[in-house]
């Protein structure tokens, strides 16, 4: 029995570490391809939803943060690496939100993306330096962001489903969780 328990830890360990490195790989090439910035992270967060769907939230925040920290140490572009920091977290958010009542969920979903991209722009702000002429642009922006959340919040779902209903079966990954 400790033999298996070793085995399962082993391949958990494996797995995150394979995970991070597609994480900060994604991450890296939208740093070095500055219009595929926002791209990569959402690509980088796939990498969480499979943890959380097969290993666990517990190990899906240890690859969270090992790829923030990772991308905020390698990466030259810091801003998309501060932003993953600050809004990679969410599909482990949204599995929690999704089991409360629909409407709770959203206004949840809503507030958590709205704090994280204020806190963005105060950290643009003190930081890097964003002027305050940029606010004018910066209110149009925080409502076109919101329109491609609920985009991104979407493709999520959907690419959570077709791994669950297809995929999942025909790659027959042995589920690694506690």
């Amino acid at each position: 029995m400790k033999k298996n328990t070793s085995s399962k830890q082993t391949k958990r360990i494996a797995t995150c570490g394979i995970l991070c490195a597609l994480g900060v790989i994604s991450m890296s090439i939208g740093s070095l391809v500055e219009v595929l910035d926002l791209t990569m992270i959402m690509l980088a967060s796939f990498c969480i939803v499979f943890a959380v769907i097969e290993i666990g939230n517990r190990w899906a925040w240890l690859i969270w943060a090992v790829t923030a920290v990772l991308s905020l140490l390698l990466l030259p572009n810091k801003i998309a690496a501060v932003f993953y920091l600050m809004g990679g977290m969410y599909p482990i958010a949204k599995a929690a939100f999704e089991k409360l009542h629909p409407v709770l969920s959203w206004i949840l979903k809503l507030s958590m993306f709205n704090t994280v991209q204020l806190a963005f722009l105060l950290i643009a702000q003190k930081v890097f330096g964003l002027v305050e002429e940029a606010y004018s642009f910066a209110a149009g922006a925080l409502i076109f962001n919101n329109v491609l959340f609920l985009v991104y919040d979407v493709t999520l779902t959907v690419f959570i489903t077709l791994y669950l209903v297809k995929l999942r079966r025909r790659l027959k990954f042995k589920s690694l969780r506690d």
